[in-house]
């Protein structure tokens, strides 16, 4: 493979990616730059160095302790918000003066590992919508929402900048409501919906192609290639259970088994597999994860048999299909392909 894959221990953050503004909006709320900075390996005199990085676990470990000090449950949207207006982030800016909002995902998903590298996302066409489903790269865990969150506010953020409103948009998330306000709506200003299938973004595609306030072709153009300069600081790169996903959708409805993959990787099985721990998964769980995602995108198509489904996925017939997707969401096939309204 051509794209190396990280793990928490890599430098693959810059502290003006992110940081910096995180530790500003918490220390404006009260909290001290010390206790922020406890239990990583960031010095205070590094926040101001252009190019300076740090690891993905010390970056978790920043919105632990933001977490532990504050009881501010608005942080990561006001940070998506804040990260999309940096003037200094060329990825955001080239956002902001891109044609479209198809260029402006376009630019984000190719660009992504420069701002947020610890998600990855899949789009899909659905009727008349486009579906961004937001996936972990690697184990994120109790920091997820946070993330998840930031970077549903910063797409929120540009859309309503840029086109006026988040009207024809809503959010779909896999986490349940809790007795708590939640900040959702008021910080998106869209319709949420809480234990989904999964964590995605639905927008009507007659706002794919509606040209943004700030389009500027000149501009965008000098943004990109500010973005190409900083992969010399920054190379492309992907957490490992992202690039096991993508090597097993690729291989779908083949399935790739352990030496393959590792082998794939440049990796021996006993090294991927002690990786992957490090994550808190398996390969058995990713493969699972692969058919599920794969299972659940072309049941929302409703063009498929449950015969057609188990052979696109790798099972022997359709009834270990049936018992798998059953396990996977709690509902047989066509239960979940009536929730789409398909005949």
């Amino acid at each position: 493979m051509n794209t190396r894959c990280f793990g928490y221990q890599d430098k693959v953050l810059l502290l003006q990616h992110g940081s910096t503004e995180l530790l500003a909006l918490a220390q404006r709320r009260g909290a001290l730059l010390h206790k922020l900075l406890s239990g990583t390996a960031i010095f205070e005199q590094d926040l101001t160095k252009p190019h300076g990085r740090l690891h993905h676990s010390d970056w978790l470990k920043l919105l632990q302790n933001c977490q532990q000090q504050l009881n501010s449950p608005e942080l990561p949207f006001l940070l998506g918000t804040a990260l999309l207006n940096n003037r200094y982030i060329s990825l955001c800016q080239s956002l902001q003066y891109a044609q479209n909002l198809r260029q402006a995902l376009q630019q984000l998903l190719y660009f992504r590992h420069q701002l947020f590298p610890g998600l990855y996302a899949r789009l899909y066409q659905q009727q008349q919508r486009i579906l961004i489903e937001i996936k972990p790269a690697l184990g994120l865990g109790a920091q997820h929402g946070f993330m998840l969150s930031m970077l549903c506010s910063l797409l929120l953020s540009l859309i309503k900048q840029q086109l006026g409103s988040s009207h024809g948009v809503s959010i779909q998330l896999q986490h349940s409501v809790s007795g708590q306000p939640l900040p959702h709506q008021l910080y998106w200003g869209c319709d949420v919906s809480f234990n989904q299938p999964c964590d995605s973004i639905s927008i009507a595609q007659s706002l794919w192609q509606q040209s943004f306030i700030d389009a500027d072709a000149s501009r965008f153009n000098a943004a990109r290639r500010t973005c190409r300069q900083l992969n010399r600081v920054l190379p492309k790169q992907r957490a490992l259970p992202e690039s096991i996903c993508r090597l097993q959708r690729r291989a779908l409805p083949q399935l790739l088994n352990q030496d393959q993959v590792a082998a794939a990787l440049g990796l021996s099985s006993s090294s991927l597999k002690r990786q992957l721990s490090q994550h808190n998964t398996n390969f058995a769980t990713l493969l699972d994860e692969v058919r599920r995602d794969a299972a659940r995108t072309l049941l929302q198509q409703g063009l498929y048999s449950n015969r057609q489904l188990a052979q696109k996925l790798g099972y022997s017939d359709e009834h270990n299909f049936r018992r798998a997707f059953k396990r996977w969401t709690g509902l047989i096939p066509s239960d979940f392909k009536g929730l789409f309204h398909f005949n």
